[in-house]
């Protein structure tokens, strides 16, 4: 089970690695990865099971990024990364300024994306951006959803897969950060913008990362109701203008819903969002309604 009492004693031989004391580690949060922040850096604990390939070729990103110039969060450089502890995948970044007093805003999201669509495909190998094998793997294998529930998600990925197939992305395919978002970006201590968690880094259509700040746009606070305009007037391209997107965003949105369907365990507060959540598939009118970041 991914629990902190698991991720501890990873955390402790990391910090024996770099002169830490365990003792000084602050948990940052445990949901996808544990996330514990310690002197001059972040440890990024990713759950038994990560794909090696996987983790090598997030590094490789990370640091092809970096030799070009792109603003995104750094590597540790005082290790050979990724780390294998106790068979998790550990990486070690740079510490930056959380922002908690000058947030991101997004339209420095919109800027960022617009610089990272814009470079070539890297040299490493990519994985390809797959979400109907994705959701569909989600769904069957969470243990918190209903027989009834399953059946709902499963019916709108069979009607909104066969739309996925078909469409004809016209920003075309590159390197795609695949969950940006105001809280996966960090500031430089002098107030730069940079990207951060590149766990999802995949080759696939830009659009699918415009569609994810969309749905963060509409479904949670902050940002509020205007944001997404401010998006497209930074990014430059107005993806509403697209006839497919609004059905890119569902199929977006019903991503979210079934990985945190799969990562949540029952009787928690995730496991309550998830089903919150789902009642809005079929409960929401006009107003989306509101979800709680996970």
């Amino acid at each position: 089970m991914f629990v902190e009492a698991r991720t501890r004693p990873v955390l402790a031989e990391v910090c024996r690695l770099l002169g830490y004391p365990a003792s000084d580690a602050t948990l940052l949060r445990h949901h996808t990865n544990a996330v514990y922040t310690v002197g001059d850096v972040v440890v990024k604990v990713a759950p038994a099971g990560y794909d090696p390939d996987r983790a090598r070729t997030m590094v490789a990103v990370v640091d092809w990024l970096v030799a070009r110039g792109f603003p995104t969060v750094c590597l540790h450089r005082g290790l050979s990364q990724p780390l294998w502890v106790e068979g998790h995948a550990v990486t070690v970044w740079q510490r930056l300024d959380p922002a908690h007093d000058n947030p991101i805003r997004v339209a420095e999201l919109g800027t960022l994306l617009r610089d990272l669509h814009a470079l070539p495909v890297p040299p490493m190998p990519l994985r390809a951006l797959r979400p109907i094998q994705s959701i569909e793997g989600s769904v069957t294998r969470s243990e918190i959803l209903n027989g009834k529930e399953q059946d709902l998600l499963l019916r709108r990925l069979d009607t909104l897969a066969a739309g996925w197939e078909a469409m004809r992305f016209p920003r075309g395919r590159s390197l795609i950060q695949s969950d940006p978002q105001v809280r996966n970006a960090l500031r430089r201590f002098d107030g730069t913008p940079v990207l951060a968690d590149w766990d999802g880094a995949a080759l696939g259509p830009r659009e699918w990362d415009i569609a994810t700040v969309a749905v963060h746009c509409r479904r949670f606070d902050p940002p509020g109701p205007d944001s997404f305009a401010d998006f497209t007037a930074a990014y430059g391209w107005d993806a509403a203008s697209w006839p497919q997107f609004e059905r890119l965003c569902q199929l977006r949105e019903l991503q979210m819903i079934a990985t945190n369907a799969r990562k949540s365990r029952p009787g928690t507060k995730a496991a309550d969002e998830v089903h919150h959540r789902i009642a809005g598939l079929v409960g929401d009118g006009a107003s989306p309604r509101r979800w709680r970041i996970l």
